[in-house]
């Protein structure tokens, strides 16, 4: 979890509150004002003189004298709720220009109350609101009016986000889940596309819920939708460090490491010798070539050693090579399928996808295999490294669920999509 969490912790603060939506806000109380001008002879004089002086000044931007006229108006006894309405439609239309939310949330309260507002202007008060609140960071207020806007039948996934973001900033990260799932299915639903920062609070609600295998699924999405170096890096680090530990599942992080340019500087000793300790000199050859060639091995204290591993392995690549066509016929011969699975994969290591492919195919083909999971993942990288991506992918996803290497193979397909 503790490595997960080092990303989470690290994102942006999800921006979520404009200047372009308080302009918005604004606009929208002129609106509703002007939905109304048809009943402004229900406004008396007392009212109605003050209050269009009130428009007049805040239209000019003397916001100051506006208030007060406006709060002039809201002096007189006997108003009726038309009055009131209005009143509070203009005290809440120079409140926002003023950047006084709290006196324009409290405003717009009042104008929901009485059912003056036609059913679609009241919806969009109720989204005003949410934006109001979130604003203040008052966010029992922006759930609650949240909540009814997307009750209602509000499709506006801004206020849905608020409500998400509202939970997570409360510390309600179960709500927060929910409430971000939520306006996941909204926007699916819309056929609108999934935002990334969406994705980051979800998993910001997990990691913090204690849902630890959820919070990986939302990163396999984070990583499907917007690859990242950030992400593979995370992902991968969770890979090496959950679910067991062996050689067999540790050079293949390593390989997924190296094809998607995440192979630290000392890794590229550490996998050339775990490739010759499981017989595999071709992989070495590879790893190390790399890392001379980019100046990573080769340089520092460790020259000397470096060289003289990049010498075995040399030596034992050419030795190898040369046993193959011996190996080959004995695995031919074989019963089972294990024999010509691993020449398969010493192909591969070689960079000679097709002869992979073949063997490979051919010991599945024979059965017995007891390694089917590592059968399924070699056959998926030789025809990979073969360009036949979309064969490629079903070899990965034919690696059993409940294999150690079965997230690996998941991380093959998500590679091999965010190249398309």
């Amino acid at each position: 979890m503790r490595v997960i969490k080092a990303l989470v912790l690290s994102l942006p603060t999800i921006g979520l509150f404009s200047s372009g939506l308080v302009a918005t806000v604004a606009l929208n109380a002129v609106a509703v004002s002007e939905v109304h001008a048809a009943k402004e002879q229900q406004v008396g004089a007392k009212v109605g003189k003050p209050l269009q002086e009130a428009m007049k000044l805040a239209q000019s931007g003397k916001l100051k004298p506006a208030m007060e006229k406006a709060k002039e108006a809201d002096a007189v006894s006997g108003k009726t709720a038309f009055e009131n309405f209005k009143i509070n439609e203009v005290i809440a239309f120079i409140a926002v220009k003023s950047g006084d939310y709290a006196s324009a949330a409290k405003a717009y309260e009042e104008t929901l109350k009485g059912g003056l507002l036609p059913a679609a202007d009241a919806k969009d008060r109720v989204s005003q609101l949410v934006k109001l609140y979130y604003q203040l960071n008052n966010y029992p207020k922006t759930i609650q009016y949240g909540s009814q806007y997307l009750k209602d039948g509000g499709n506006d996934t801004s206020v849905a986000v608020l409500v998400a973001q509202s939970y997570y900033q409360q510390k309600d990260y179960a709500g927060g889940v929910e409430a971000t799932q939520a306006l996941i299915r909204m926007a699916s639903n819309a056929g609108q596309p999934i935002q990334e920062p969406w994705l980051q609070l979800l998993m910001n609600c997990q990691i913090n819920s204690g849902k630890e295998s959820d919070a990986i699924k939302t990163l396999e999405q984070l990583l499907e939708k917007y690859p990242s170096k950030q992400y593979w890096g995370s992902m991968l680090a969770y890979v090496q460090t959950h679910g067991g530990s062996s050689d067999r599942k540790n050079i293949e992080v390593y390989r997924l490491k190296l094809a998607t340019g995440l192979l630290k500087d000392t890794e590229h000793v550490e996998m050339a010798q775990l490739a010759m300790a499981l017989g595999f000199p071709g992989d070495a050859k590879t790893v190390l070539d790399k890392g001379f060639s980019e100046k990573i091995l080769g340089t520092g204290p460790n020259k000397d050693r470096e060289q003289r591993l990049l010498t075995l392995a040399e030596t034992n690549s050419v030795a190898d090579k040369k046993s193959l066509p011996a190996f080959e016929k004995e695995a031919s011969a074989a019963a089972n399928g294990d024999a010509d699975v691993k020449l398969g994969e010493a192909y591969l290591s070689y960079g000679e996808s097709q002869k992979a492919i073949e063997a490979i195919r051919r010991g599945l083909k024979k059965g017995n295999v007891k390694a089917i999971d590592e059968a399924n993942l070699q056959l998926g990288l030789a025809l990979l490294d073969a360009k036949q991506s979309s064969e490629a992918i079903s070899a990965f996803k034919a690696v059993p669920a409940d294999s150690k290497l079965a997230p690996i193979a998941r991380l093959w397909v998500v590679h091999i999509n965010g190249k398309k």
